[in-house]
């Protein structure tokens, strides 16, 4: 009986972790990325009623400072079944598929709405400690998230 709040302790404080993420430098430099890319996309292209973020279940979620709608972020479980359920005529931004390796980083970008989805590759490289985008190609049409 004495193991029982123990127990419960430990499960409270794993699921929790799984909630909320671990943080750290890796999350703190992912988000940095994704906010970098997001001032791009909305510089270059202009607002979107709402933005998506893809993210890994260890990452903390931060403000990427998106004031033009909502934000949501979804986890690898919970991505197909949003894009099921939202409104098709509400423009997004969906940012996902972050990956980071030489000191440069790729992530892809989809802009959709009822009209359709245009998804680009964003290239980043870190100067004087700020992320910049170095590359911006437009993709074909894909099998992405949001289609």
């Amino acid at each position: 009986m004495r193991r029982y709040p123990i127990v419960v302790s430990v499960l409270i404080l794993l699921l929790t972790t799984l909630a909320c993420g671990v943080g750290g430098p890796v999350t703190r430099r992912n988000n940095e990325i994704r906010r970098a890319a997001l001032t791009y996309e909305l510089s270059t292209r202009g607002t979107a009623g709402e933005l998506m973020v893809a993210f890994r279940l260890t990452e903390v979620r931060d403000n990427l400072g998106f004031e033009d709608g909502n934000t949501v972020w979804l986890n690898p479980l919970a991505e197909r079944d949003y894009f099921r359920k939202r409104d098709p005529d509400k423009a997004y931004l969906f940012l996902y598929d972050l990956n980071y390796a030489d000191g440069a980083a790729t992530i892809l970008t989809d802009r959709g709405d009822a009209s359709g989805v245009e998804s680009r590759l964003l290239t980043l490289r870190q100067e004087g400690g700020i992320w910049e985008v170095v590359s911006d190609e437009v993709l074909e049409p894909s099998s992405s998230p949001s289609d």
